[in-house]
């Protein structure tokens, strides 16, 4: 255990963090993008997503729920042109746009925005393009876990707190062979707090009577949470964040570096 760091358990976000979910949200990002905006009879000469915007948004503590992400692009880029290459900002212009969104992402689309595309039909077809159905595989196949130890196994008591519903965090649990995680430990978007809440925070370590946690994100949203939260350590995860003073490039580099965990068994 490092000398500085004296955590009492360990909080994880998902995607990005415990799942390796790079191409499998920013895909279907991409599809719902170009399927909707060839419905609305405009023309796809370029990709409707890139990493790069991706990464602006990350960036940005509004943007966790990948979902709002593909309704706010379409709904922006709308009355900017006929074309995706003129009309979908790019990745820089894209944070200025967002850098005035606060919390609520939506509330902020519908007071600067006109609403062309409906909001409850692009979430189900996000939903329908990452889950597949009988016209497409999903998404999710795409992913790959980022942990490979059991939850019992890591060398504090584990929890999760995630933006995925209950279904996408089933699929990550087959994918990590945490089928027997239990629903207790977790605070999810079907829970009613979304990120960047601290509430999620709060919830697992009051529940369970824990003061000083390690949470590990990958986002600003992650990184708000934990701030707004004020109690623990924020431990940055990957490439967005690389300035943080506890950055580390996987979860398990992280855990032997704070905790002297070894996950070799």
């Amino acid at each position: 255990m490092s000398k500085h760091i004296s955590p009492d358990c360990l909080i994880f976000d998902v995607d990005g963090v415990l799942m390796e979910a790079l191409e499998s949200f920013p895909e279907m990002i991409r599809i719902v993008f170009e399927e909707e905006w060839g419905r609305a009879g405009k023309t796809c000469d370029a990709p409707g997503y890139t990493l790069a915007h991706n990464a602006a948004l990350k960036r940005h503590g509004a943007f966790n729920d990948d979902y709002d992400i593909a309704w706010t692009l379409l709904n922006i880029s709308f009355p900017r042109g006929d074309k995706i290459s003129q009309a979908l900002p790019s990745p820089d212009e894209l944070g200025k746009i967002v850098a005035g969104c606060e919390r609520d992402c939506v509330a902020w689309l519908r007071d600067n925005y006109e609403e062309t595309f409906d909001y409850a039909y692009i979430v189900d077809l996000c939903a329908r393009t990452y889950f597949g159905d009988e016209t497409r595989p999903g998404t999710w196949r795409m992913e790959r876990p980022l942990l490979h130890a059991h939850w019992s196994d890591l060398p504090l008591p584990a929890y999760v707190y995630t933006g995925r519903n209950t279904r996408e965090w089933r699929l990550a649990q087959m994918a990590l062979r945490w089928e027997d995680f239990p629903d207790e430990r977790i605070v999810n978007k079907d829970s009613g707090i979304t990120k960047p809440s601290p509430e999620g925070l709060a919830r697992i370590c009051e529940r369970f009577g824990h003061e000083r946690p390690l949470f590990f994100g990958d986002t600003a949203s992650d990184r708000s949470s934990h701030r707004a939260f004020g109690r623990g350590w924020f431990v940055s995860i990957g490439d967005l964040m690389p300035d943080e003073p506890l950055h580390f490039s996987s979860a398990a580099e992280a855990l032997r570096e704070l905790t002297g965990w070894s996950d070799r068994g």
